[in-house]
């Protein structure tokens, strides 16, 4: 870290925090009845994993709460396939966090579009290409510090 980043973060008067909820998924395709599948969401060094729930149309309605000092990173949503030896990766989206609006409430959520591939640039993921088919409703909004 250099000393610039580390005075900046201290000048910094507050933390922004992101709440996510997972709410549900829809999957195609014949093998979609057989998928065991949990969501990963992943935010700077932070990671957060629904349970594994099975069939097409999985529903988790599983609330996150990431902290950020840094609205210019993005929120990486990925959906697992639970297998016997090994996990799968059914899709990606990633999400900037300019992209998200401050609420007090929950507003129902967007359906986002799961993809197959990430796109990096220096080692970081900057988005996501090559659709699925595969989508998964999440609620995403910023919202004040407790107590505030």
């Amino acid at each position: 870290m250099s000393a610039y980043s580390l005075l900046f973060s201290y000048t910094i008067p507050f933390d922004y925090y992101v709440n996510i909820a997972v709410k549900k998924a829809r999957y195609v395709g014949i093998q979609a009845t057989q998928f065991n599948t949990y969501v990963t969401l992943k935010l700077q060094n932070v990671k957060s994993t629904t349970v594994t729930v099975k069939g097409p149309t999985p529903c988790w309605e599983q609330d996150f709460l990431f902290e950020t000092n840094d609205i210019n990173l993005g929120l990486l949503v990925e959906v697992w396939n639970k297998g016997v030896i090994w996990d799968r990766a059914l899709g990606y989206h990633y999400l900037p966090l300019t992209t998200v609006a401050y609420s007090e409430q929950e507003c129902g959520g967007r359906w986002i579009e799961l993809e197959a591939q990430l796109m990096m640039r220096g080692g970081a993921v900057v988005g996501t290409s090559g659709p699925t088919g595969h989508v998964l409703l999440l609620d995403c909004r910023f919202e004040k510090p407790f107590g505030e």
